[in-house]
């Protein structure tokens, strides 16, 4: 047997994929070999938080052998078989409508006589993997001043985005009532995190350390706040825009 190459996926190993209304037609499909007698050893992950399938195609009587669902953040892996193409399938009605990124490398074995061909498909297998969801990067800082009593975007998702927190500090110079909360990019569908009523001048700290907190609406939503009085307020903000829903 010889090492013949390895495999990324769309070249770069990591895609962003859009949601298809047919979910029997695939929105990513790739070679991965066109010889039959090339095993395929490697791992295909989910990086987002929707349910996704992956086709995978063989050769001959096996022209369509496997379609497998990933559920966030699950990966399979696969050792020492003869694939054809991939394929990944993302519904439409993922929550959003829908941008997720795939993740999948690999490397390729040829098997140069028969003998060699039964030894290695006898090793063959396939097996899921589904770690803990990733404590994502604090490399979003926003510092927000307030000074009216008044309704306001502390930050906005972009349209393939959504906001995780890891920590708010909020600080007011006299007594307010300050509500943390998020909502839709109408600014619709409320989702409360908290309210603080301040009797005088003090600072509060929310922390979300463990996986950070998300918005229940993900991606082009808004985390925003409101203060009932006139102090000046500053509220800090540190998390990560999650990209491709991951």
């Amino acid at each position: 047997m010889r090492f013949s190459g390895m495999w990324n996926m769309g070249g770069t190993g990591t895609v962003s994929l859009v949601g298809s209304a047919n979910e029997n037609v695939p929105v990513f499909q790739e070679n991965i070999c066109s010889n039959e007698k090339m095993f395929f050893s490697g791992q295909i992950a989910n990086l987002s938080r929707e349910l996704i399938h992956v086709t995978f195609t063989g050769f001959g009587n096996a022209l369509a052998f496997h379609k497998h669902d990933l559920r966030a953040y699950e990966a399979i892996q696969i050792f020492n078989m003869p694939i054809s193409t991939v394929s990944v399938h993302v519904a439409a009605t993922a929550n959003p409508a829908a941008v997720v990124g795939i993740h999948g490398m690999g490397s390729l074995i040829e098997a140069e006589d028969e003998d060699e061909y039964s030894i290695i498909l006898a090793k063959s297998h396939m097996s899921e993997q589904l770690p803990n969801s990733p404590v994502f990067n604090t490399d979003s800082y926003t510092r927000v001043n307030q000074a009216a009593a008044a309704t306001f975007d502390l930050v906005t998702s972009v349209a393939a985005a959504d906001f995780a927190v890891y920590k708010l500090t909020i600080s007011t110079a006299a007594a307010n009532v300050v509500d943390l909360f998020w909502t839709d990019s109408a600014n619709g569908n409320i989702n409360f995190i908290g309210q603080l009523n301040f009797a005088s001048a003090g600072t509060f700290v929310y922390d979300f350390p463990d996986s950070m907190l998300r918005n229940p609406l993900r991606q082009a939503g808004k985390l925003r706040a409101s203060c009932s009085t006139a102090a000046a307020t500053v509220i800090d903000i540190i998390g990560h825009s999650v990209v491709g829903g991951q």
